[in-house]
């Protein structure tokens, strides 16, 4: 079977909304030989209060428009279905990045699973997590927002790629998508064929190893609802949120590293065996501070498919330095 294309990311905080450091980026990633590269609206800065900018969005197709790749949309991370508080901004939110990824010819828009209690409501005072009993009015709003977003996505030609969660110290579990269980059983209930999975692998590994699941079980239940994956390594060992100097996380093998997969313990091969028949894109989504080996990642991802017969797409990895 073959890999649609590897993609690699345009690190949102990187961007910072300059569209003259994307073109450096684009320009770096082209030369390497990546097919698609994955990028964010907040990223590009084309998101303002909920909404596109529709004067930025135009000088960014311009961008994007100079160069062989395509492409895949994350939403912005903070983005949640389950924020009852501001859900009207939360759907615009939704079907701004949307349109978003149809104007950029995504087929896919990552989205983060919704959480019971969001990141940055974790060091607040008096903020708890949910009774169990608003948790699951919680999941029927996500899940009836989804299929709502599905038929919307369909419009766009775009399938919606809910992506499990890493978990905390501090917090967990503050997300279902913590559980590749039940991130299945949410896409299950959904029933829209625009709506499948982001399996984010390095998340799944410290989720498995900090629950204590069998990763290769949850795979088995997400496997028939992949339709897109993060491939990044780390070494199993979760973090607190407010943990955030990459040096020192690197450096005692914790927390959501993104590193070059083949450098940590994430046992890609185990599970790309059991994704014989994935014909999606897999991106590497790999932190900046690694930038000098993404040629590396590259490789070390297409030896990795090679020998569990998912080799890459030979059309799509045929790029041109621009």
């Amino acid at each position: 079977m073959q890999v649609a294309g590897i993609a690699i990311n345009a690190d949102a905080v990187g961007l910072d909304g300059n569209l003259d450091v994307l073109r450096e980026e684009l320009d770096h990633h082209a030369g390497i030989g990546f097919a698609y590269v994955e990028i964010a609206p907040h990223g590009a800065g084309v998101i303002h209060g909920g909404g596109l900018h529709r004067e930025q969005m135009k000088k960014l197709l311009k961008v994007l428009s100079a160069y062989p790749f395509r492409y895949v949309t994350h939403g912005p991370n903070p983005l949640n279905l389950m924020d009852r508080e501001h859900l009207e901004l939360e759907k615009r939110l939704f079907m701004s990045s949307l349109q978003f990824a149809g104007e950029t010819g995504s087929g896919v828009m990552v989205y983060h699973a919704g959480r019971w209690l969001p990141e940055e409501q974790f060091q607040l005072p008096d903020i708890g997590m949910p009774e169990p009993d608003q948790q699951k009015v919680m999941w029927e709003l996500e899940r009836t927002l989804l299929q709502e977003m599905g038929v919307l996505a369909e419009q766009y030609g775009v399938t919606i790629a809910v992506e499990n969660a890493r978990p905390y110290l501090d917090a967990s579990p503050y997300c279902y998508g913590e559980f590749l269980q039940s991130l299945a059983e949410m896409i299950v209930q959904v029933n829209h064929p625009r709506v499948g999975i982001t399996l984010d692998l390095g998340h799944a590994f410290l989720a498995s190893r900090h629950h204590g699941y069998n990763l290769l079980d949850g795979v088995a239940a997400v496997r028939p609802y992949i339709r897109h994956i993060h491939l990044h390594d780390n070494y199993g060992r979760c973090c607190a949120s407010y943990e955030k100097k990459q040096g020192e996380l690197l450096a005692t093998g914790r927390g959501d590293l993104h590193l070059p997969i083949g450098w940590g313990e994430v046992p890609a091969r185990e599970v790309f065996a059991r994704l014989q028949d994935y014909r999606g894109v897999v991106t590497l989504e790999i932190r900046p501070r690694y930038r000098a080996f993404y040629e590396e990642a590259l490789t070390n991802a297409r030896v990795l498919f090679a020998a569990k017969g998912l080799a890459e797409d030979p059309g799509a990895a045929k790029q041109k330095k621009v």
